[in-house]
C-alpha cells in the first residue's frame, strides 16, 4: 500500500494505493487562505501540517488494515508558492502563494536583467513563479530575507516535516523560476540576481527518487513505521499527469481546479517562453511538458456564488444546466486575480459585459463557466500553434466533477474531453505512484492510464455558436485592459 499526500491551495488531499494502483481510501481537509487585499495571497506553513495531520487520521480510521500495510510515502503539492525557513527550520513569515501578484515589478526586474531568462528556465518571468517573490521579499522585506536559511516549496515543506531533509524534486524546481531545465541543475544567473546563496536552496532529485526517511517522532504521531521511504514527489500539475498516465510525448490534460492549466507531455526540452508557455520538467525523469497556465479556474465559480449568497453550488450548476445550452448573453473575463497565459499581465482584471436588468445569480454563474472555458480555449490555440497535433485530452481537477461545464469546455475546444474517476484526486495517485517507483525501482512509463469515466464529445450543434461567442471573448481583454488598470498599483 503506497499513501499519497497532495498539498493543494485550498485542500490537502491523501490517498491510500494499493499494488494494482487502486485507490482504496480517500480524504479531504480544506483551509482558508489570508487575502487581505488585491494581489495578496498567504497562508501560514503549519497549516498544511495540521492538514496533513487531518487526512492521515482520517485515512487511518477509515481503512485501518490497508493503512497499516503503507510501504512507502509521495508527496505533490500547489507549485511556485514560496516557503522560507530560518536557520532553525522554522518559517521566517507566511508562504507566499502562487496566485500573490506582488512581485510584478521584480518579474520584469529579471526580464530586464536575464537576456536569456526564457531559454533557460523555460517561462518568462512573472509575478506567480518563486523568483520574482524572492526578489520582492529582498526589496521590500530585508529583515525578513536576512534570515532566510532554506528556500523550499510546499510539499517540500511536509518533506521536512516528515523527514528531516531539505529537498525537492525537478518539476517543483522548474516551477521556482530558479532552475537550468535543459540541464536539470539550479541557474546561477537567478540565484545570483536575486540575491539568494545557493546553499538556502534543496538538494535536486528526481520526483522517483527516495528523499529521506520518516522521523521516529512523526512516524509515532501519524501510527506509522519510523524509517518509511518519502519519495521525492513531484510539483501537481507534474503528479497529476503521472496520476492519469500522462508520461508519453504528447500525453494531454487539462486540470481545473483553483486555477486551471493545459499540459502536454514533451520528450525533451523545447521552450517556447514567447509564445507565453511554460515548459516545465516532469516529477519523471528525460521528460518536460508544456503548459498554458491560467490563474483563474474554479476559483471563479465559488467566487460568483459566494458574491450571490448561493452556498449550493451544485444546486447554481443544475440551474445553470435548465437554461439551455446556447451561450449566455453575458461574457465574462475571468482575471480576478491577474493572468498568466495567454496575457502575462498580473493586472488583468475580471468584468462582466452584457448586462441588464434581467440577469441573475444564474445568468453570472453561466457566464462565469464560459469563460474559464475561454480562457482554456486560449492555452489551446497557444498549444496547437506549433507542430503540437492533440488527440484524447484528459480533464481532471474539482471543476471535472460537473458534467455540465466538461461538456461546455468540450463544445468551447471543439474537442472529446476524457474523465476520469476519481478525477480530482490525479495528484494524488500520481503522488501515491511515485511512491510506488520509488522503491519497487519500476519504469515510470509503465504505469497504467487511469480509470475512464467517459469520454465527453463535443456537441457540433453548440460548437459554432461558441466559436463566434470566443471571437468576441478574445476583444475583452485588448480592450478593457486600460480601465481595469486604474486603481492597480504594482
Amino acid at each position: 500500500m503506497y499513501l499519497g499526500l497532495d498539498i493543494g491551495t485550498t485542500a490537502t488531499k491523501a490517498v491510500l494505493v494499493d499494488n494494482q494502483h487502486t485507490i482504496v481510501a480517500s480524504a479531504t481537509a480544506v483551509y482558508a487562505l489570508h487575502q487581505p487585499g488585491p494581489g495578496i495571497s498567504e497562508i501560514d506553513p503549519d497549516r498544511w501540517i495540521d492538514a496533513v495531520r487531518s487526512v492521515v487520521y482520517r485515512l487511518r480510521a477509515h481503512a485501518p488494515d490497508a493503512f497499516g500495510t503503507v510501504e512507502a510515502i509521495g508527496l505533490s503539492g500547489q507549485m511556485h508558492s514560496l516557503v522560507v525557513l530560518d536557520a532553525n527550520g522554522r518559517p521566517v513569515r507566511p508562504a507566499i502563494l502562487w496566485n500573490d501578484g506582488r512581485g510584478a515589478a521584480e518579474a520584469r526586474t529579471l526580464q530586464y536583467d536575464i537576456d536569456d531568462i526564457g531559454e533557460l528556465t523555460g517561462v518568462l518571468p512573472t509575478a506567480s513563479f518563486t523568483a520574482a517573490k524572492l526578489l520582492w521579499l529582498r526589496n521590500n522585506c530585508y529583515s525578513e530575507f536576512a534570515r532566510i536559511a532554506h528556500v523550499l516549496w510546499v510539499k517540500d515543506f511536509i518533506r521536512h516535516w516528515l523527514t528531516g531533509e531539505f529537498a525537492t524534486d525537478m518539476s517543483d524546481a522548474a516551477g521556482s523560476q530558479l532552475l537550468d531545465q535543459a540541464n536539470r541543475q539550479w541557474a546561477r544567473s537567478v540565484i545570483a540576481a536575486v540575491g539568494l546563496d545557493a546553499p538556502a536552496l534543496p538538494r535536486l532529485l528526481e520526483g522517483t527518487d527516495v528523499s529521506g526517511a520518516l522521523l521516529s517522532a512523526v512516524a509515532a504521531e501519524l501510527n506509522l513505521p519510523a524509517g518509511l521511504p518519502v519519495a521525492a514527489g513531484g510539483g501537481d500539475a507534474a503528479t497529476g499527469a503521472l496520476g492519469l498516465g500522462c508520461v508519453n510525448a504528447g500525453d494531454a490534460f487539462i486540470s481545473l481546479g483553483t486555477g486551471a492549466v493545459f499540459v502536454e507531455v514533451q520528450p525533451d526540452y523545447q521552450p517556447r517562453p514567447q509564445a507565453l508557455l511554460h515548459t516545465f520538467a516532469h516529477c519523471i525523469p528525460k521528460r518536460w511538458y508544456r503548459m498554458a497556465a491560467m490563474l483563474n479556474g474554479a476559483s471563479c465559480l465559488a467566487w460568483v456564488a459566494q458574491l450571490c449568497n448561493e452556498p449550493d453550488i451544485d444546486a447554481l450548476l443544475e440551474r445553470v444546466a435548465s437554461r439551455g445550452d446556447a451561450p449566455s448573453r453575458v461574457l465574462f473575463q475571468p482575471y480576478l486575480r491577474g493572468e498568466r497565459t495567454p496575457h502575462n499581465d498580473v493586472h488583468a482584471r475580471g468584468a462582466f459585459v452584457g448586462l441588464d436588468a434581467a440577469c441573475d445569480a444564474t445568468d453570472l454563474a453561466k457566464a462565469v463557466l464560459e469563460g474559464v472555458a475561454f480562457s482554456l480555449r486560449q492555452g489551446q490555440d497557444l498549444l496547437m500553434a506549433g507542430e503540437t497535433s492533440l488527440d484524447a485530452v484528459g480533464l481532471i481537477g474539482g471543476g471535472a466533477r460537473s458534467l455540465y461545464w466538461s461538456k461546455l469546455i468540450a463544445a468551447v475546444l471543439n474537442r472529446p474531453l476524457t474523465i476520469f474517476r476519481d478525477a480530482d484526486l490525479a495528484a494524488a495517485v500520481g503522488a501515491a505512484r511515485l511512491a510506488m517507483l520509488s522503491t519497487t525501482g519500476s519504469s515510470p512509463f509503465t504505469v497504467p492510464t487511469w480509470q475512464v469515466e467517459q469520454i465527453v464529445e463535443p456537441d457540433v450543434k453548440i460548437a459554432d455558436a461558441y466559436a463566434r461567442r470566443y471571437d468576441a471573448f478574445r476583444e475583452l481583454y485588448p480592450a478593457l485592459s486600460p480601465f481595469t488598470r486604474e486603481g492597480v498599483t504594482a
